[in-house]
């Protein structure tokens, strides 16, 4: 047996000739590669952070969904697409946080969606003639990642954070955007043909309207849930709704609608109960809806009647590349094209930034058909109805209406296949979940 005094001895001595093997790397790269240095300072720095504090690099991961780094940065480092890249570094970086909290399988529906399409994509589909095994495995690997973060069982406290940081990513957008202004690599806005000037931050104007609809939406929810910090909910509620507006985007406002509708319902059936104080919430509230409509229906008016369409409303190509979509995926509507499929259907017939849709319900039809999109909505369902169960009747109204929202929305967007959306809105509904269970679910400790 070996006293503990002595093991402890025993345990130090490689910790301290490490400890001096790196001083003396590191004071040889200084001298002689500096570059080499400063990133290896930088691997020891994130290395002792993940070990000691791994839910500071979940703060800084959620915190990059604020930029759109694929719109920013076009090359593809070590021949690699950027937003893949970018992907798998949040993956790896979140190993420490899934290593400390473990994973709970309870959300994990979508994946297993996704596992049973790809399935389908090599057994059933029938690919055009573009499509690749390369093409299906990245689409699977892409779309999956996101799920990935339903999974991770954070403690309440933690979760609780998140939450707060889904809130201030329009805000850290706009800060970002206007460094990148000032150093003159992005434009803050964005000027259409039509002559609509639209808000982009530091993502381009659909990105971050996206970032504003769950920073809008999520306040709602959270000053129901009673969480405290009632200012922080309603200052950011008010901001990222005038930045939404400010995009121009016209899809996020409609899906929001339902839960604005409800919001002034609520507030006014307690304000009429004798609940006086809400008087000050109910006309900021109307304040700040028709400052943000009046000074922006300029840009409404130009970008939705500038151009003569057979609907009345120009809706920016849409209706064209849903009907191009449609007819193509005709050809195999049970087992669909194979996932991946659509970003590699549009063959010059359609403007180039319809690589998608722009409607995630035809999307997952042309990759998946009948059989895979349902499976990966109904799956979807499931995850939203296991969340709703933990909250309490009157904060699952406000939830309820997010969905709503969300489902409307994917009607002219790519909400399930976008960064900035999809990202948010599953450790939003994970952390949402994690908060509101009566107690810690227990934490796989794996790192002491």
């Amino acid at each position: 047996m070996i006293s503990g005094h002595r093991a402890s001895k025993l345990y130090a001595l490689p910790y301290g000739m490490l400890f001096l093997l790196s001083a003396l790397f590191l004071g040889m790269a200084a001298i002689y590669m500096p570059a080499l240095a400063v990133l290896a300072v930088g691997l020891l720095l994130f290395v002792v952070v993940s070990l000691t504090r791994p839910d500071t690099i979940s703060y800084f991961v959620i915190l990059t969904t604020a930029v759109s780094i694929n719109f920013l940065y076009y090359g593809s480092p070590f021949g690699i697409e950027i937003l893949s890249l970018y992907k798998l570094g949040m993956l790896i970086l979140l190993i420490p946080c899934i290593l400390v909290n473990g994973l709970r399988f309870k959300l994990s529906y979508p994946l297993w969606a996704l596992v049973a399409m790809t399935f389908m994509t090599f057994s059933f589909s029938i690919w055009e003639p573009q499509m690749t095994a390369q093409i299906a495995v990245k689409a699977f690997i892409g779309l999956s990642l996101p799920f990935v973060f339903l999974l991770i069982n954070w403690k309440k406290e933690v979760a609780q954070r998140h939450i707060r940081l889904i809130c201030l990513l329009p805000s850290l957008s706009l800060l970002i955007g206007v460094l990148l202004q000032v150093a003159h690599l992005h434009s803050m806005v964005n000027v259409e043909f039509t002559g609509a000037i639209r808000l982009q931050g530091a993502n381009i104007p659909p990105h971050l309207a996206m970032l504003a609809f769950i920073g809008t939406a999520i306040p709602f929810i959270e000053l129901r849930r009673g969480t405290g910090n009632v200012k922080f909910y309603y200052t950011v509620l008010g901001i990222n709704f005038l930045t939404l507006v400010a995009t121009g985007t016209r899809g996020p406002l409609l899906a929001l609608v339902p839960m604005l509708l409800y919001y002034f319902f609520d507030i006014f059936r307690r304000y009429l109960k004798g609940k006086t104080r809400y008087i000050i919430p109910i006309l900021c509230s109307i304040a700040v809806i028709a400052g943000g409509v009046y000074s922006q229906w300029d840009n409404f008016e130009k970008r939705s009647f500038e151009r003569q369409t057979g609907e009345g409303i120009d809706l920016s190509g849409r209706s064209e590349a849903w009907a191009f979509f449609l007819e193509k995926a005709s050809g195999s509507p049970v087992a669909g094209r194979g996932i991946g499929a659509v970003t590699v259907a549009n063959d010059g017939t359609l403007y180039e930034g319809f690589v998608v849709p722009h409607n995630e319900y035809i999307r997952f039809y042309y990759d998946g058909g009948y059989v895979g999109s349902v499976l990966l909505w109904a799956a979807l369902l499931a995850v939203f109805l296991l969340v709703a169960k933990a909250l309490t009747p009157p904060v699952r109204k406000y939830y309820l209406l997010f969905l709503l929202g969300f489902l409307i929305y994917s009607f002219s967007d790519n909400t399930l296949s976008t960064v900035q959306f999809i990202i948010p809105f599953c450790w939003y509904l994970n952390c949402l979940y994690r908060a509101s269970q009566p107690t810690d679910s227990p934490q796989k400790e794996v790192i002491r």
